[in-house]
């Protein structure tokens, strides 16, 4: 119960008490008083009367002096032009002494004018957040107060900074993996991902029709042209990636193409089926699940093109700022790329060993090639059986490595007329050939 301080109230409950129609507890509950200061009242009107139930300061001026305008406008002003960033303790102790107010009273001017301090309460800095946005839709802010509002939110936006983990740094584990779902239209299609295990950042993707070696490659690209060339990759063992019996080329047996690019690149390749080898990209595709797909029905997009583009544009870049960390400078591993765009594209490439025919050239997917020397412009002959190694670049240019040395190929065009008059035992003569006029016996 509320404490009451009506005078007649008072008077009433405790002349019931004293002619005994109340007791001293009842009275107690009813003016919100304990039993003791029932008794004390009691007494003091046997003394004075009514004036028991006046306060004895009622009527004088009060002791606490008004702090006069001028100085609380000062104190204001210094704290919103010089010290804005120093807490309240600190402001007072370097100038509060100077205006002879106590520490509370300074919070109070503080308070009354809607400046909190950036060490403030989650609590306080919401209710200031509500004034500050009303002041400014009523327009009643002064240009002071706004600066203040606009460095209280950069102030609580910087201690909330996300940070990566100070177990792993920035390029030292990079996860790749792929999602194969009906992100956009109506076919299915593969989302492939490269995330940083530090800061979870995601550095590249690229959407395909199916998980190719070829769409990894081309995050791979991506990631070295826009952050650098990594420690580690650790991905699923895919034939992309695994296949038995793959061994390093430094033991000069076969490995997948892109295991021979991390090789050349000094990448360690990391490969394990298990989903917890790669938790980060695995966590990724979910959060990608939930939300890409939206935003890909939402902005109509239906073809892959157009995925591709709103994927790396916009998506990607809205999903770091929003969900990953900060890269510490101190804390990278990333190495810088030391490549030109055309080494670059040569050491990303796919590479098959072709053979030499007797016409020195190399068959490669039903086509024909010859090689040309690249500084002469010559083309080159070789004897038949001769070990080429065909090198088709990330910009789609072929090359040919023979005994170490690298030549381009070029198309050799087919002839459109064909022999029809062939059987199976070879070339069949026309019937009007000079050979058929004599009888073989």
């Amino acid at each position: 119960m509320a404490k009451i301080s009506n005078k007649e109230l008072y008077s009433e409950i405790i002349k019931k008490v004293i002619s005994k129609e109340l007791t001293q507890k009842d009275a107690a509950l009813k003016l919100g008083i304990t039993d003791r200061q029932v008794r004390r009242i009691i007494i003091k009107y046997k003394n004075i009367g009514e004036g028991a139930f006046i306060h004895k300061n009622a009527g004088k001026p009060s002791h606490n002096k008004k702090i006069p305008e001028d100085i609380s406008t000062e104190i204001i002003n210094e704290y919103l032009t010089n010290f804005c960033d120093y807490g309240f303790t600190h402001f007072y102790e370097e100038q509060g002494y100077k205006y002879g107010i106590s520490f509370s009273t300074m919070i109070t001017i503080f308070t009354n004018n809607d400046i909190i301090s950036p060490y403030a309460q989650h609590k306080t800095i919401r209710l200031y957040n509500e004034n500050m946005k009303k002041a400014i839709r009523d327009k009643t802010i002064t240009e002071p107060q706004e600066k203040l509002f606009e460095q209280r939110k950069q102030e609580e936006f910087e201690k909330h900074i996300r940070k990566s983990t100070l177990n792993y740094s920035f390029g030292q584990e990079i996860q790749m993996d792929a999602a194969f779902w009906i992100w956009f239209g109506t076919e299915e299609s593969t989302l492939h991902l490269a995330v940083d295990k530090a800061t979870k950042k995601v550095l590249s993707g690229y959407f395909d029709y199916e998980e190719t070696t070829n769409a990894y490659l081309i995050v791979l690209m991506n990631m070295i042209v826009n952050f650098g060339i990594p420690e580690k990759i650790k991905t699923d063992k895919r034939n992309s990636f695994s296949i038995n019996n793959a061994r390093s080329s430094k033991s000069k047996l076969n490995v997948t193409q892109f295991g021979r690019i991390c090789e050349d690149l000094e990448i360690e390749l990391l490969c394990n089926s298990n989903p917890l080898f790669k938790p980060n990209a695995e966590r990724e595709n979910g959060t990608f699940k939930r939300r890409l797909k939206a935003e890909l029905r939402h902005n109509g997009i239906t073809t892959i093109d157009e995925a591709n583009k709103y994927l790396n544009e916009v998506f990607i870049p809205k999903i770091n700022s929003r969900f990953s960390y900060e890269i510490n400078p101190k804390r990278n591993l990333m190495r810088n790329n030391p490549y030109t765009e055309e080494e670059l594209n040569f050491i990303i490439s796919i590479r098959h060993e072709r053979t030499i025919d007797n016409a020195s050239s190399l068959k490669y997917f039903n086509n024909y090639y010859l090689p040309i020397d690249i500084e002469t412009g010559e083309v080159m002959s070789f004897s038949s059986g001769t070990k080429c190694m065909i090198v088709n670049t990330f910009d789609n240019k072929l090359f040919g490595i023979i005994n170490e040395k690298t030549y381009l190929l070029i198309l050799v065009e087919q002839p459109t007329n064909k022999i029809t008059n062939a059987s199976r035992n070879g070339f069949k003569p026309r019937t009007d050939n000079p050979w058929r006029k004599f009888k073989i016996r």
